[in-house]
């Protein structure tokens, strides 16, 4: 089921229920189903997150419609949904022998293992910062060199590959254009206008600059320091969406040659 709209997607579901306006409006304690069709019609702003909630009760929709809806509302998860796909994915991340960590559809960084800290040159024990900030990863083609010692290129495959600062942005178009108009999207946008490369590059770039086929798979190159040389770092990059809330993302990273591997076979 693909739905544009979060309206759109609400009558979706209420078709599929087979529920009419009236008993969905009677389930929320609304009087009549003029504001219901308003929402399904997008003639008012989105419902705010409890009012979302109490819709999505309404609609009695399974974890994975749940999930669907909040991601096409441009819900960010809450603290609490994070913890918990966190303890869901935590020992596949912690046990993957090659970076791996959790993001959400907003580029921001949840939890990761230490190999990812270790491949881009970060010190281990920002494990837990990572945790406790959550930072985004738009942020990082644009922060210090001391806080990212590491230069990073990303494309299809490593015959295309893009400056960090470039692929970032021009992924970050891509998959959040529906989301312009959130508050999340302009407060980091606003937050991000404090970095030089930021301003220059924000309203120069789009998703014409950043060429994929596939949407869950990326090539990337990592150039820092290991073991007192310089190495080039090169994997292949997999991303899988979490089934039961798709807001949620996996990346797994594999080697995508002996010199890569040889880094994290300790």
């Amino acid at each position: 089921m693909i739905t544009a709209t979060l309206g759109g997607l609400i009558k979706d579901y209420r078709i599929k229920k087979r529920l009419s306006q009236i008993d969905v409006a009677l389930k929320l304690g609304w009087k009549d189903t003029s504001r219901l069709s308003k929402i399904e019609q997008g003639r008012v702003g989105k419902p705010n997150r409890d009012t979302a909630q109490r819709i999505i009760l309404a609609l009695d929709l399974t974890e994975q419609e749940r999930g669907n809806f909040l991601l096409v509302g441009g819900y960010l998860p809450t603290d609490d949904e994070v913890r918990m796909v966190i303890s869901e994915n935590k020992q596949k991340i912690d046990s993957w022998k090659y970076p791996a960590y959790l993001m959400d559809f907003s580029f921001r960084w949840l939890y990761t293992n230490t190999h990812t800290l270790t491949a881009a040159n970060i010190s281990t024990e920002q494990k837990d910062w990572v945790e406790k900030t959550r930072p985004n990863f738009l942020k990082f083609p644009f922060v210090p060199k001391e806080q990212l010692p590491v230069e990073i290129m990303k494309g299809e495959d490593e015959e295309h590959l893009k400056p960090f600062a470039i692929a970032q942005i021009a992924a970050f178009k891509t998959e959040n254009e529906q989301y312009q108009n959130e508050s999340w999207y302009k407060n980091l946008v606003k937050d991000l206008m404090q970095y030089d490369g930021f301003r220059e590059y924000w309203p120069k770039i789009d998703q014409s600059d950043y060429h994929k086929k596939l949407f869950d798979y990326e090539f990337k190159t990592m150039k820092g320091i290991h073991d007192g040389k310089e190495v080039n770092l090169k994997f292949h990059l997999s991303t899988g969406k979490v089934i039961s809330d798709p807001r949620f993302q996996v990346v797994l990273y594999f080697p995508a040659d002996k010199e890569t591997e040889k880094v994290f076979a300790k």
